[in-house]
């Protein structure tokens, strides 16, 4: 038996019995897990407050080999969200992080990036970022920390470096008009104003990218390649997805 403790973003829980719950975290040290937290259901217990949605907690889980369900031990509460999602619309952008999160990473996978891109959109939220561009930047990170959205200057399809004015998820991500005119009906032209909001979110912090503050356009058509690449990437549209879809 080992124990591991670390900071973790709590993502969700689902009962297992009438006194706990089965807890999904994303830890700082050892990306998703899962873990029993015996009795959390109960009025009086440790954990009560603790385990919302994408609370900073650090916590203490025992785990045994050969086993992917761990146990929690403890989970001291340090930073709450429950600020955040009880603005509208910021409460349904983080629902769509949440499920990003909880459907697109692999269990015990190292995920320290990701870690910290969470807790820099909410630190950018607190301080005034608009949800809608705090998402915009969340998940373009997120499918580039994940192989997904690289920036564009290279077709995936042809593999030739040259101008990409189209993604296309089903031919690898970028590719160039030429590759574009083969595959009719696949994927989304992209404007060249779009194209450069994405290598400002590549390039900038998130208050940064604020202060720029990127015209209407190019926003809604990075909301629309960045949703279309996450349905790509998760295999299904987001539950969430009326929330952030293009």
């Amino acid at each position: 038996m080992t124990s591991l403790r670390s900071d973790a973003f709590v993502l969700s829980r689902s009962a297992l019995t009438e006194s706990s719950w089965i807890v999904c975290l994303l830890t700082r040290r050892e990306g998703k897990m899962r873990a029993v937290a015996k009795g959390a259901r109960r009025t009086k217990s440790p954990f009560r407050g603790a385990l919302e949605p994408l609370n900073r907690v650090r916590v203490e889980i025992s785990l045994r080999e050969g086993r992917d369900l761990g146990t929690l031990m403890s989970a001291d509460l340090e930073e709450s969200a429950l600020d955040l999602f009880g603005r509208w619309p910021a409460a349904g952008i983080l629902l769509a992080v949440v499920e990003v999160l909880d459907r697109g990473l692999a269990e015990h996978s190292t995920e320290e990036e990701t870690y910290r891109l969470v807790g820099a959109v909410l630190d950018s939220m607190r301080s005034g970022v608009s949800p809608a561009l705090a998402w915009l930047y969340f998940a373009s990170w997120f499918l580039r920390l994940h192989g997904v959205l690289g920036r564009p200057g290279r077709c995936a399809h042809c593999g030739a470096a040259k101008e990409t004015g189209h993604f296309d998820a089903g031919a690898g991500g970028w590719i160039c008009r030429e590759c574009a005119r083969s595959r009719l009906e696949q994927g989304i032209d992209v404007s060249s104003a779009t194209r450069e909001a994405l290598g400002d979110v590549f390039r900038l912090s998130l208050p940064g990218l604020a202060a720029r503050s990127p015209g209407p356009e190019a926003l809604k058509g990075l909301k629309a390649v960045v949703y279309l690449a996450l349905v790509s990437y998760l295999g299904r549209p987001l539950a969430s997805g009326d929330h952030v879809s293009g």
